[in-house]
Parts: C-alpha cells; structure tokens; sequence
C-alpha cells in the first residue's frame, strides 16, 4: 500500500464521527488502565486524560463531558492518594475544576458545531439536487443522499467505486463530457454540463452537472451538485415539437402572417409572407411600421396609405382592416392586424397578416363588366318588348281572354325581368362610383303610402292584410326614387315571404331628430345562422319557406346602401318561423343645403 493511500485511508478515517468516538474511548480506558496499574500520579497527570475527555464531550455534548470529566477525575485521585499526595482542597478543587471546565467548555462547542452541522446537512440533503464533494487525492469523498433517487445508485456505490461515474455515462455523451471535466480539472476552473446517464434498471436520465473548485489553502477540493433534468428535458423536445407543428401550421397558409412585440420588431413570420416581402421589395430589418412606410410611394393612394400606417403605430390597441394597391404592377393586397392582449390588459404585440387578393379583384373586376354590359345589352330589348306588349289590345281589334292572360303573363315577367336589369345596374353604378343622389324634400309618410298602393296587388292575391300606420307626415331631406326603391323592396319581400292570410304592417314613428319606419310581416323568420349574411349580395336562404320565393338577393344589399347613403341606419329583429321587423332610422335633415336640390356622390363600399 503506497504512502498516499495509507493517507488517504487516515483521511477517511479520521472524517469518520464513529471513528474518532472508538478512539476517543479507548484512549480514555487505556489512560485509566495506566493511571491504576502505574500507581505513579507523577506519569499519569491531568493532561494525560483531558484530550480524551475533549474528544468525548465534542462528540456527546456538555453532559457527557461533564460526567467524563468527573470519571477522570476520580481516576486520576486513585493514584495520587497511593502514593501519599497530599489531597488538599485547593488541590482537589483546582484539578476538578479544571477536568469540569474541559469537559463542559469543549462540550458546549461541539454541541453548536454539532447542531449546525446537522441543521446544514438537513438543509443540502433536503434540496432537489445531489451535492458531492471529490479531492484530486481520494477522489469521492461525499455524495448526498438524493443521488439514489435521481440516478438510482445508493451513496455507498458511489464512494466505493471509483469509476462509476465514468461507467454509467450515456455512450454518446462519454467523450465529450469526459473531455470538458478534464480540461476544467486542468484549469482548476468551474465545470457544467448537461448529459445523460444510464440508471441501474437501464433508464435514461438527464442532469446538469455543476462544480467549482474551493481553495483551502495547502488543500482544495471540488464541491458540486448533480440535478436531474429528465422532465425538464422533455419539456423543451414537446416545446420544440409544438414550435415545428405551429411553424408548418402557419407556413401552410396561403396569408402572411407574422408576429411583432411591443417595439413593431417582428418574431414570428411564416414562409408566406416572407415570399411576398421580398416580392413588395420591403426592407428586411427594422420595426414593421418603418418597412411597411418604406413602401408608400409605390402604393397608389402614398399619402391615405403612409397616414394609415403612422395611426397603427401610435394606436396599437385597436383591430385593423386596410386594402391597398401596388402601382407598378397593379396588385392588391388585403392587411389585417389585431393586438396581443396579456391577462392584465398589457400590450403584448400585434399578429399582422397580408393577403394577396389581387386575383380576386380582377375577377371582381371582370364580374363587374359583364354584368354592366349585359345589363345594358339587355334593358334596351326589354324596354321595346314592355312597349309593344303595352300596345297589344290597343287597336280596334280587342284580345280575346285567352291571348290576353298570355300577354299578362309575358308583361308581368317582362317587368320582373326589368327589376333585376335595374338592381344589377344600380351595383354596377355604385362599384363604378356613378351613384349619386337628388336631394329635395320627401314626406315619408307619402313615400310609403305610395309604395304600399304599389305592393297591394301583389298582397291581394295573396290575400295578405297590408296597412300603414302614422301619426303625422314626416318631412325628411331625400332622393325621392332612390328612398321610394328602398321601400318597395322591404315592402314587397315582407309579402313574397308572408304565406297566404298572414299580415304586413308599416310603422312609422316620429322620435325627435330622427324618423323611423318599421316593416313588419307574419312570415317564416330568417333563420339565425343566416342572419349575420342578411345583406351580402346575392344571398338567398336555403330555409323551406323562402328556397321558392323568387329574387336576386340584391334587394337588402341596394336597401341597406339607400338608406345608409342618406345618413341612415336599417336594423332587424326575426324569429325563425314567426316573422321579422325590418327597422329604417333616418334624419328629419340630412343636408343643410335648403335653397336647391343638391347631388350627393355615394361611397362606393358595400358591406
């Protein structure tokens, strides 16, 4: 056995509380055997007992020391008294004073030192990770208790093989770990690491393994802990996961999106918005504000779109919904942005999405010029037809009943055809931005007498009950055919949709500034999944009472654009199969301008 293992195995020893009380005992019995055998007080003195009495009452505390104290005092009196010493009391007093205050002064030391350590050990072996301590010399010296839960090996299998450590290292971790532990040994510096070791049933787990060297002067030691990371290991390898889901999530959407902070600085952004970045020439850094004013000037309205762009900026609470066009190669886009709001109404960021729908608006577009053109094309035939087949039965010949219910049949279908020509030139008009409006002073009440007079055969023939009720004219500034359009369409769709002996009854309500007109009828109701679509164009509802009423669906659409035009609002209240109340709020004025007629140019938006 080398000389540095014989040290090493004295260091152990030594470090060991059993130890140092089996020495401590039997240094004390063999002191007491000579103090009795010898009968020389002269050889066995206080001196010779006292460190044993130290050693006991540093292990057991003031009481042990105090009692081992009087022991060896009594012990220590056997020979002296032998051998004729004079037992004075300043003698007995003097020597046992000294043994007590030894024994109760070293007792109370260790005592402390005693708690302390048991109160430090109670706090390292009670936290999550395992502490250990290892010296260039002996290697391992101590590990703490918690190694057993977190890799399986109890302490014991630590201390006494040295190479387990090494032998347990996940096979494609070894290398490298062993590389970085021994160039931080090498450096005398701190190691950290994470890596994976094998467990005694073969599980894998993983830890963070942290250590720092502690100079004690002539002696240092490494002092470390060993945390077990499996969970948290895991977490990341699902957090990764879920990031490479949501990323193909949004790289899989035709729309760019993205994802700023507070600051605009953009930290999410999918593949199809970075494709049509690059198309618009955008910069690649900066906040997302400064890249898309960076843009303005190509755009075909700079200024509407700079000032858009500089009120997302300063106003980043609120949702947004633009459109804007690209000159030099004619492409529309679509931006919506909505802010990312925490639990505590802070303001997180923006999701900002960009759609290209520059196809869409040419087929809008196209959509647009043909139905002007046929429509076009085709009022100038129906005109002539509505005018010869007003002059059959004209001449001295009559129409005998038969031919004369055929012309009726073809007149009427005539004029329907004639209606929808109409609505569909009125929405090609209004895309175009033609519509306008002739002002003057309508009495309301009048207006919907007159539509009402229109509608009665219609409700007649299906004998409805059709009534107005008022309590005064009502002088409103309108466009007198346009307003008058607006209510025939309410009043004649309340008929088409009323079954046969039900009720149609027009309200109008006087209500200080304003005027209201309610149309109310008996009919099927409009279903409440379809109602949020009431006045899109060409909707048609596909519930059983309305499938067979004939339309275009373009008489809310061109209703809601009348009367909003005016300054106005419509509103609704239905219950499926039980009726609806269409509801026109309009202004008593809606121009100052009282000495003429005036045009008023119509928003070309429809919703």
């Amino acid at each position: 056995m080398t000389i540095a293992r014989v040290g090493g195995f004295a260091r152990r020893f030594l470090g060991d509380r059993r130890a140092i009380l089996a020495v401590s005992i039997v240094g004390l019995a063999a002191t007491f055997v000579v103090a009795v055998f010898t009968k020389d007080s002269q050889a066995v003195g206080s001196a010779m007992f006292l460190p044993w009495v130290a050693l006991l009452a540093f292990e057991f505390g003031v009481g042990a020391g105090v009692g081992a104290a009087l022991l060896a005092f009594a012990l220590f009196l056997v020979p002296s008294s032998e051998q004729g010493t004079a037992l004075t009391a300043a003698f007995v007093v003097g020597r046992l004073a000294s043994f007590l205050l030894i024994g109760a002064g070293v007792g109370a030391l260790g005592s402390r030192l005693h708690a302390s350590e048991v109160k430090l050990r109670r706090l390292v072996e009670g936290l999550p990770l395992a502490v250990y301590v290892e010296t260039e010399e002996d290697g391992l010296t101590y590990v703490g208790p918690q190694i057993e839960s977190i890799i399986g090996y109890p302490p014991a299998a630590w201390l006494a093989s040295e190479n387990l450590w090494r032998q347990i290292l996940h096979d494609e971790d070894r290398e490298q770990v062993l590389a970085a532990y021994s160039e931080a040994v090498a450096a005398r510096g701190p190691f950290s690491r994470e890596y994976r070791l094998i467990g005694p049933d073969g599980r894998i787990i993983w830890v963070r393994d942290s250590s720092t060297l502690v100079n004690n002067g002539e002696r240092s030691h490494r002092q470390g802990f060993i945390v077990d990371i499996t969970q948290l290991k895991g977490a990341e390898k699902q957090l990764e996961r879920n990031g490479m889901l949501l990323s193909g999530l949004i790289d899989a959407t035709v729309d760019g999106i993205c994802l700023t902070d507070k600051n605009g600085e953009i930290l999410i952004a999918n593949r199809p918005l970075r494709r049509l970045v690059r198309g618009l020439e955008m910069p690649n850094e900066g906040p997302i504000h400064e890249r898309l004013l960076a843009i303005a000037d190509r755009t075909t309205e700079p200024e509407r779109y700079a000032q858009r762009m500089r009120e997302l900026a300063d106003d980043p609470f609120s949702p947004s919904f633009d459109e804007f066009e690209v000159a030099s190669d004619e492409r529309d886009f679509q931006g919506f942005t909505a802010p990312v709001i925490g639990d505590d109404d802070e303001y997180l960021g923006r999701v900002w999405t960009l759609r290209d729908v520059t196809e869409q608006r040419q087929l809008d577009r196209l959509r647009d010029t043909l139905i002007a053109t046929v429509s076009h094309e085709l009022r100038t035939p129906l005109t002539s037809i509505i005018g010869y087949l007003e002059l059959l039965g004209t001449g001295p010949e009559q129409l005998n009943a038969e031919d004369a219910g055929y012309v009726e049949v073809v007149a009427r279908n005539a004029l329907r055809l004639r209606h929808m020509v109409e609505d569909l030139l009125f929405l090609a008009q209004l895309d175009a931005g033609g519509f306008s409006l002739d002002f003057g002073d309508a009495n309301l009440v009048e207006l919907a007498g007159e539509a009402i007079e229109a509608a009665r055969p219609a409700a007649e023939a299906k004998k409805l009950q059709l009534t107005l009720e008022h309590d005064q004219p009502l002088i409103v500034r309108a466009d007198r055919n346009r307003l008058g359009q607006a209510l025939d369409n309410l009043i004649s769709n309340a008929i088409k949709f009323t079954p046969e002996g039900g009720t149609v009854k027009v309200v109008i309500e006087d209500r200080d500034t304003t005027c209201s007109l309610h149309v109310t009828d008996t009919g099927c109701g409009i279903p409440v999944s379809e109602q949020p679509r009431l006045f899109e164009r060409f909707f048609r509802s596909a519930t059983a009472g309305a499938s067979n009423v004939p339309g275009t669906g373009l008489g809310l659409t061109i209703t809601k654009t009348i009367v909003e035009s005016h300054g106005g609002t419509i509103g609704y209240d239905s219950t499926d199969g039980k009726g609806t109340t269409f509801t026109i709020s309009l202004p008593k004025i809606v121009a100052e301008q009282d000495e003429q007629p005036s045009r008023k140019p119509v928003p070309t938006a429809l919703t």
